[in-house]
């Protein structure tokens, strides 16, 4: 039985895009893809979502550029966004959460099953 809940993945790396999409989809999500910043802020404006899950070192529109945007656009201010990125410096991870960032995940500190447990906990 689907849940309805529309989770947008923004992630260059293709291999992590669809191993996350598989798990999400199993988990009955549906799962949108975007590789860059540009692309994800057309669907955000087009889809209704729920979660974003959103990498930071992507092209044309890194992903702090990208996360400033939506929150400051009313319509689009309330969609959770998890960060998961590479980049696990403390001021990178405190820069996402005060630009409004649910949660921020190292990709190399969590696997596919964590990351799927965590969003199925934030959108129950």
């Amino acid at each position: 039985m689907p849940n309805n809940k529309t989770i947008l993945i923004v992630e260059d790396d293709k291999s992590i895009a669809e191993a996350l999409q598989l798990k999400l989809q199993v988990s009955k999500f549906n799962v949108l893809l975007a590789t860059n910043g540009e692309q994800a802020l057309n669907m955000v404006k087009k889809e209704k979502l729920d979660l974003i899950l959103l990498d930071i070192i992507i092209p044309k529109m890194n992903g702090f550029d990208f996360l400033e945007t939506i929150k400051k656009d009313p319509k689009l201010k309330d969609i959770k966004v998890i960060i998961m990125s590479n980049l696990g410096q403390e001021m990178d991870i405190e820069h996402g959460k005060s630009l409004g960032a649910v949660d921020y995940l190292v990709k190399s500190d969590c696997d596919i099953g964590d990351i799927a447990k965590k969003i199925d906990s934030l959108l129950a």
